[in-house]
């Protein structure tokens, strides 16, 4: 594929599978790359990505068999947990971008990034407890619910954490 403006790209613009189309922010020329892990750089604040119905989070697997505090997440969209013995979960440390080309581990006092949001599946055979602004966690890695309450997150099902800074919480929504 010969390199392109990003506005010269059509829907009909052939790639392979393991290909994406990316664009270099400071001439707007697209070209492919392979990698598995791309940062974006100077995109206007409201961007639109045209994915025609299909989009994939890469997947970070974890165990859980006891109340856990400050759960390190890294920088996936999923966190498949599997969840061992009946267990309480009382905040998520993401990792934090500090500028465009590094990214760096989260700590126990690092917000994630605002409007960061995560799906957490469990997909053990016993029930997480998702706490509600339980203090058995930073502040700033706090689950907070939808209504205030304890969210049972039992076998197979799955939940929505977005970060958001006003509050310097993660909002945790069901989704059954």
């Amino acid at each position: 594929m010969a390199s392109k403006k990003i506005s010269e790209l059509t829907a009909k613009t052939p790639a392979a599978a393991d290909v994406l189309a990316v664009a270099d922010p400071s001439t707007g020329i697209a070209g492919k790359s392979t990698c598995n892990q791309i940062t974006y750089t100077g995109l206007a604040s409201w961007s639109k990505f045209t994915t025609y119905g299909s989009f994939a989070f890469q997947p970070h697997a974890v165990n859980i068999s006891t109340t856990t505090h400050n759960l390190q997440i890294g920088v996936a969209g999923l966190v498949k947990i599997n969840c061992t013995a009946n267990s309480d979960l009382t905040g998520l440390v993401s990792e934090n971008i500090q500028s465009n080309t590094v990214i760096t581990p989260g700590g126990s006092t690092t917000a994630a990034l605002d409007g960061q949001v995560i799906y957490l599946l469990n997909t053990g055979t016993n029930t997480l407890t998702l706490k509600h602004d339980d203090s058995g966690s930073s502040a700033v890695n706090r689950l907070y619910t939808h209504n205030g309450n304890n969210l049972q997150l039992v076998s197979g099902h799955i939940t929505l954490c977005l970060y958001c800074t006003d509050i310097s919480r993660w909002r945790v929504w069901s989704l059954v």
